[in-house]
């Protein structure tokens, strides 16, 4: 097997489907995968209103902006500032044609010269979004690097949202995905100056269930249930994406913590030795 290039990766996908179903699981279909970003759009919006964030005065920076989903939202929700960075060209060239006030350079997040080179350098943003990119980066060393510029990107007190599963015991890898341990999040963060704020639900049931402790009820649902009833009755059906949505919309405000998709409240604390070495 050839080793992951997430820029020939993503670049491939993209080119052939540019939508989320290019960005999403592609298994499920288009109509599923609109369900599934429905939601992340909802607890998008309960962060936002949450803390009382300003998003149409924010110097806003999306950090693998990809097919533009999250673009979309910030844009109708008027935001009048926004810089968005994707490792493949196809994403920067669409998403400048598609919103020209906005600014898309083609960029690694995990590049160590990021900072100091054009268009980063120097810039500042109030509020950054690592959705559905940093679980993407399977190399801890480009991880650690990613983290760290992002740190370095975030203005004084300002936000980063950051999606993942979080697992507590088992992480869980595939080809082009790495779910790391909340804890390996929370110890990576620390050390660039970043604190985690809240951490809330984005799914229960519309992706699948990774965290969970008992290897063999895993293994069951992963296998049988996720990745045989639900993808087969869906694609049949159609049926599942909007009730799991309704569940979902319900279980996401009642509970904390999910055995699936979560997302995590960032702020920037405090300046590190890193600062100095930009």
């Amino acid at each position: 097997m050839r080793a992951y290039s997430a820029k020939e990766y993503w670049s491939k996908h993209l080119e052939e489907n540019f939508s989320l179903s290019g960005v999403g699981f592609t298994q499920f279909g288009k109509g599923y995968n609109i369900w599934i970003y429905r939601m992340r759009k909802k607890v998008l919006e309960r962060v936002i209103s949450k803390y009382k964030i300003d998003i149409s005065n924010a110097k806003i920076l999306d950090i693998g902006c990809g097919s533009g989903f999250y673009v979309d939202i910030l844009w109708r929700k008027g935001v009048k500032s926004l810089v968005g960075i994707d490792i493949t060209a196809i994403s920067t060239r669409e998403l400048s044609a598609k919103y020209p006030n906005f600014d898309f350079y083609e960029a690694d997040i995990t590049s160590p010269t990021l900072i100091n080179a054009f268009p980063l350098n120097r810039r500042k943003f109030d509020v950054i979004i690592g959705f559905d990119v940093l679980y993407h980066i399977v190399d801890d060393t480009k991880f650690e690097q990613g983290i760290k510029n992002i740190r370095l990107l975030c203005s004084k007190n300002g936000f980063i949202f950051i999606n993942d599963l979080f697992p507590h015991k088992v992480p869980y890898a595939l080809f082009h995905v790495k779910h790391r341990l909340l804890g390996d999040y929370v110890r990576v963060l620390s050390k660039n100056g970043i604190r985690i704020l809240d951490r809330m639900p984005i799914q229960f049931l519309l992706e699948a269930p990774i965290d969970i402790s008992n290897e063999l009820l895993r293994r069951v649902l992963l296998r049988f249930w996720w990745g045989e009833i639900v993808r087969v009755v869906e694609r049949k059906t159609h049926l599942l994406g909007p009730i799991f949505f309704g569940l979902d919309s319900i279980l996401t405000k009642l509970f904390r913590e999910s055995p699936s998709a979560e997302m995590i409240v960032c702020k920037c604390v405090k300046k590190t030795k890193n600062d100095y070495r930009s």
